[in-house]
């Protein structure tokens, strides 16, 4: 039997991913990436778990200043999606990069542990 999500268990893997994320901790990012993460840009270009891994490895993508909001969360069962907005500043390989993104990620659990299977995130206008 498949335990199900709650949404505190989402709450909790969206805090540590992104206290990982502004540390580059790239051990804990390891641990909440699933091996076969898609996750796709604003740009359309296709990041797998190892290119977003390496890029924190790098220093590529150094976050200075960010915050974020849990907007929404659906469950079913094993699997839940996130909806987040973080405002952030920071660069990108070597290129500022600062203002609002919206980010939707599909977790699922295996085992005890959520893990993103899949991503997606936007520059906001406003």
């Amino acid at each position: 039997m498949t335990e199900t999500i709650t949404r505190e268990h989402v709450v909790e893997a969206e805090n540590k991913l992104f206290s990982a994320q502004l540390i580059s901790d790239v051990d804990v990012l390891n641990q909440l990436l699933h091996d076969d993460l898609i996750a796709v840009t604003p740009t359309g270009e296709i990041v797998t778990k190892e290119m977003d891994l390496n890029a924190h490895r790098m220093k590529t993508m150094i976050i200075e200043d960010a915050s974020t909001e849990i907007n929404d969360i659906k469950i079913t069962t094993d699997t839940a999606l996130s909806i987040v907005t973080m405002t952030a500043k920071g660069q990108v390989m070597g290129t500022p990069l600062e203002g609002k993104f919206r980010y939707f990620r599909v977790w699922k659990r295996f085992g005890g542990t959520l893990k993103v299977i899949g991503a997606s995130f936007m520059q906001l206008t406003s």
